[in-house]
């Protein structure tokens, strides 16, 4: 009949499970800061594309000439955070002018990857993790965000909490 473990085979076991553990945290905690930072590239290229739309919303609102201009403008940031342009040709100019505009000052993929951060809707290749995809929808153009792992954010969220910044 097998007998208990001595006591330093329990001790020596102890030692072993307790590195495992230690090993298996500081993994995780290094893996958990890479998956951050990275997240925190594609959440700023989401951000600048909203702010810029909210700067182009608050210039609308300012020189919209009738309340019903105005309400139109309010309520496509309200509801979508999205800007109203006068015409769907408007909004597609504006939203090819906006890539342009951002992949010029924003020049390298925030996650390192190949390719632009901003890129069109409807050119979204099947791979776009850490882009922003600019759009139409109507007479409004639209910003999705795609984080590290391909899946949208919320424009809401990401805009009502900044993020830290970009590396570029």
């Amino acid at each position: 009949m097998a007998g208990h473990p001595s006591k330093s085979s329990r001790l020596r076991f102890a030692w072993v499970l307790g590195a495992v553990i230690v090993i298996y945290g500081i993994l995780t905690i290094i893996l958990s800061v890479h998956v951050i930072d990275q997240q925190s590239g594609a959440r700023t290229d989401l951000y600048v594309a909203l702010e810029t739309l909210d700067q182009m919303h608050h210039e609308a609102m300012a020189s919209a000439s009738t309340p019903t201009e105005r309400k139109v403008i309010a309520d496509a940031w309200r509801n979508e955070r999205a800007f109203a342009a006068r015409s769907p040709q408007q909004a597609q100019q504006i939203a090819d002018q906006l890539i342009v505009s951002l992949n010029q000052e924003y020049p390298h993929n925030s996650c390192g990857q190949l390719g632009p951060s901003f890129v069109k809707a409807s050119a979204l290749p099947e791979e776009h993790a850490c882009m922003v995809a600019v759009g139409t929808q109507n007479d409004q153009v639209t910003v999705t965000g795609y984080d590290t792992q391909g899946i949208a954010m919320d424009n809401f969220y990401e805009f009502l909490y900044a993020p830290t910044g970009r590396s570029d």
